[in-house]
């Protein structure tokens, strides 16, 4: 598709990567290469119309479907994606005055969706009735969760059925919020306290997280990389499930380290500032594409004992190790609140085809672990089979393994967070953090 000149380029812009998400592709790196052509402010309303259409795609299409003469599957994907995306800045966005939303969804359908005319009649019907719009039934549970807060019905069902219908809406509600921005001060170079009046400093509002010791919430700021703290590598973006992830490690200046699932290296980074930069750390990475993020952010941070290597973690079998993490290929189903498209491109069987390669990826990266050493497992999805399933199947055939709790290497308030089985989880906004798993294993030295 070639675009065309028009004149209203950030919805322009917004169609396309909404149009490409239905096709398989990442909403995050389409952003990310969308930002190098648009200001701050237009930056800011495409991230809005983006996730925000996502985050509420089942419930715009059950509302544009009451005033629809067919079901909006039946539509080409350019003129679905119209609709959508009008009608969230008319039902969600006040400061979107109506009649911009409907007129330049309308201009968009001549170029894109060529169907202008039925674009400008449903979205004015919808202006004219929304008072008469119609909920989802009380029958159908999952049906109206799903609906309501635009999840798909088989991961609805899921939770309904695990953690009951009030905790699964709770959990649903909170993937449709925006995900704070949290960052992790670079020990090696300041302290948050540090960090946090260096930020104040530049125009940035940022507040101390309450399970992390060196983590810093921002809520505002005049953009990221703009700040001095940026350049000098005084932070890392990391949520504060992730940062907890590194501490149950555990890993000391001067050990062998194997970070098996590296990119973009957030947690390769932590691990080696937790080791002051002594030691080394062997970053795996399979896809050679990212190896350079790896490279990059190691560089800016300021760290030397990094060493990317190219290789699949399910074959890979150089040196043995003093302390393994395996941040494995998950669903991604306690981050959906960050990557709301995730909810629209896996499915029930993406939960079995990750449990499949995570097994692989256990079984032979276990191998490499000294005797006496630690493993930490983990992931950033919800969901048994990917999580406790996998560590009971690899225990019941590695006797020389045995769970050991990670609390004494997290901090005092953390410690509700981990179970009677030494399993650590995390649940969206649960508290506030993204949904984790994770599980330190020892390999006993007989």
């Amino acid at each position: 598709m070639i675009f065309v000149a028009h004149k209203d380029k950030p919805r322009e812009k917004a169609l396309e990567i909404l149009n490409r998400v239905e096709t398989g592709a990442f909403a995050d790196a389409l952003l990310d290469r969308a930002r190098q052509d648009f200001d701050a402010r237009d930056n800011a309303f495409i991230l809005e119309l983006v996730y925000g259409t996502l985050r509420n795609r089942t419930l715009l299409d059950w509302t544009l479907e009451q005033f629809s003469a067919q079901p909006l599957a039946k539509t080409d994907a350019w003129t679905r994606n119209i609709l959508r995306l009008g009608a969230y800045q008319m039902l969600f966005l006040d400061k979107v005055p109506v009649h911009a939303a409907v007129n330049t969804a309308a201009d968009l359908a001549k170029e894109y969706g060529e169907k202008s005319g039925y674009v400008n009649g449903l979205l004015r019907n919808l202006d004219r009735k929304r008072a008469s719009v119609v909920g989802p039934g009380p029958d159908d549970p999952v049906k109206r969760l799903s609906i309501l807060h635009s999840h798909p019905e088989w991961l609805v069902r899921r939770w309904v059925k695990r953690f009951g219908e009030e905790t699964a809406e709770r959990l649903l509600r909170e993937n449709n919020r925006p995900a704070p921005l949290i960052v992790r001060a670079n020990t090696l170079k300041t302290t948050r306290d540090q960090l946090k009046a260096s930020l104040e400093t530049e125009g940035a509002e940022a507040i101390e997280t309450a399970y992390s010791t060196v983590g810093l919430e921002i809520v505002s700021s005049p953009g990221l990389r703009s700040l001095a703290a940026y350049d000098q590598g005084w932070f890392m973006v990391q949520d504060q499930a992730a940062q907890l992830i590194g501490l149950m490690l555990g890993p000391r200046s001067g050990e062998t380290v194997l970070d098996a699932c590296a990119a973009p290296g957030g947690k390769a980074t932590h691990l080696a500032e937790l080791m002051e930069n002594r030691g080394t750390v062997t970053a795996l990475e399979s896809d050679q594409g990212r190896i350079g993020k790896i490279r990059e952010n190691s560089t800016r941070l300021g760290i030397t004992i990094i060493s990317p290597v190219r290789g699949d973690a399910t074959k890979y079998q150089e040196g043995r190790f003093d302390k393994i993490l395996i941040d494995a290929p998950c669903s991604g189903l306690g981050v959906l609140r960050r990557h709301p498209d995730g909810r629209w491109n896996k499915n029930e069987r993406t939960i079995s085809e990750r449990a499949l390669l995570q097994r692989g990826i256990l079984e032979n990266v276990a191998s490499l672990l000294k005797p006496g050493g630690a493993l930490v497992y983990a992931t950033c999805t919800t969901e048994p089979e990917e999580n406790e399933e996998v560590i009971d199947s690899f225990l019941a055939k590695h006797s020389e393994f045995g769970i050991e709790g990670p609390q004494r290497f997290l901090p005092a308030s953390t410690a509700w967070l981990v179970d009677n089985k030494g399993f650590f989880r995390t649940l969206p906004g649960e508290p506030s953090m993204d949904g984790f798993f994770g599980v330190r294993l020892v390999r006993k030295h007989s």
